[in-house]
């Protein structure tokens, strides 16, 4: 294995910060897995320590592939549902860059999640239209056609029968609304009815750390679509981060 071959992928979720040094060639992660609890709603300034902080474990020479629960543009900030709106309109890719020392390249946590899924997981040789899911603190959504990106999709925020999908069926529901696995099953199967009906997806991919337990709601799922639990779970993130260094110039680089 050549250096050129590693990246590290750091995904920024509503509740922590995971990040590892990853194999490209493979998918696999290379180093231990750290965490440390995301500052969501602080400065964007303590968000970027956490970063640092996150990432200071792991060797200096690799880009940082930086997934973030956020709509981005050409690495700027356009959206924040579950982090500070602070920071709307910020260069993060820029930000992220200066403040690691690092060529840093941002992509929307769930379309990270995504392209790990369609290069090394799920749905890799998927032909078709396939919809992948992240079950969090929201709901984040990634849509490919026949292999091909249509980038910040953000379905979790789609309307299902008068509430958000993710206020309905994201982790953070389940456990907030003290939801039963069974109840919170059903609202998870009202939300896939929904996008099925609007996309007619061939597969539906569920990650996220939820997925960890699928014995607890697979069974009861009930969906026109094939719906299976993604192959790289929780780690996926991570992965599709790193793999998103190798897709665009990264800032700094």
């Amino acid at each position: 294995m050549s250096e050129n071959d590693l990246a590290i992928g750091v995904d920024v979720g509503g509740s922590s910060i995971k990040c590892a040094l990853v194999d490209l060639r493979t998918g696999a992660l290379a180093s231990e897995r750290y965490g440390i609890p995301t500052p969501a709603q602080d400065s964007v300034d303590r968000l970027l320590d956490a970063l640092a902080d996150a990432v200071a474990r792991l060797p200096p020479v690799h880009a940082v592939g930086l997934a973030f629960p956020s709509v981005i543009l050409d690495g700027t900030i356009r959206t924040a549902a579950n982090i500070n709106k602070a920071w709307i309109g910020r260069p993060l890719a820029a930000m992220a860059a200066a403040r690691l020392g690092r060529p840093v390249a941002a992509i929307n946590d769930a379309d990270a999640a995504g392209l790990a899924e369609l290069r090394y997981g799920a749905a890799r040789g998927v032909p078709g239209t396939v919809l992948l899911l992240t079950l969090g603190t929201g709901i984040g959504s990634a849509l490919f056609v026949d292999g091909r990106l249509l980038p910040n999709t953000e379905l979790g925020h789609l309307e299902v029968d008068g509430r958000e999908a993710e206020q309905r069926a994201s982790g953070r529901a389940r456990t907030e609304g003290r939801l039963s696995w069974d109840a919170w099953t059903d609202e998870l199967n009202r939300v896939l009815a929904k996008m099925h009906t609007l996309l007619w997806p061939d597969l539906i991919v569920l990650c996220g750390g939820i997925t960890e337990q699928p014995e607890r709601f697979m069974g009861r799922i009930r969906c026109e679509s094939r719906v299976c639990i993604g192959a790289l779970r929780a780690e996926a993130g991570i992965v599709g981060a790193a793999l998103a260094t190798t897709l665009a110039r990264p800032a700094g680089g």
